[in-house]
């Protein structure tokens, strides 16, 4: 069940980032490595009071998590107009959930659940080839490279809307 984070699955959320982090490390990728170097508690918390957190949740564990959020410093350095949009970050999932569809699930519900109004943006470490064959599948599109990591923007299909 997908459903909106509360304060109580603040740990949850935190121990799920903390894990793909050291994962990530231990397979010599330096991506989300300012997660082991900050206070994720405090930076998951912010993002549950600042925006949107979706969690996956399945016989009352919290599985896999993704935030919506409003822009911060982060996305100020990869756009030229960092200051509109939504923007999608830490789309996590349990390694007992990998190849279930789970992360499929929680960005259709994000799209679903985005305002309409603002654009839906993304980013990724350029070198991820999984990532940036990923997000294109639900719409986004690739927008530009800047400081080793690649920015993608949500494009609805008119043709497809009712």
């Amino acid at each position: 069940m997908i459903r909106l984070a509360t304060k109580r699955d603040v740990n949850s959320i935190a121990n799920l980032i903390e894990q793909r982090a050291v994962a990530l490390n231990k397979q010599g990728s330096d991506q989300w490595i300012e997660y082991l170097e900050q206070d994720l508690v405090e930076r998951v918390r912010t993002d549950i009071i600042e925006g949107s957190v979706y969690v996956y949740e399945h016989e009352n564990d919290v599985l896999a998590s993704i935030a919506l959020l409003p822009p911060d410093e982060w996305d100020h350095n990869l756009w030229d107009d960092g200051e509109r949009g939504q923007y999608i970050h830490r789309i996590v999932v349990s390694e007992k959930l990998k190849g279930r569809g789970v992360g499929q699930q929680l960005m259709q519900h994000v799209l679903n659940e985005a305002d309409g109004e603002e654009p839906i943006r993304l980013d990724c470490v350029a070198h991820n080839d999984f990532l940036n064959s990923y997000y294109p599948r639900f719409g986004f599109v690739f927008v530009d490279s800047r400081n080793g990591y690649n920015t993608f923007e949500y494009c609805v299909d008119e043709s497809m809307s009712a």
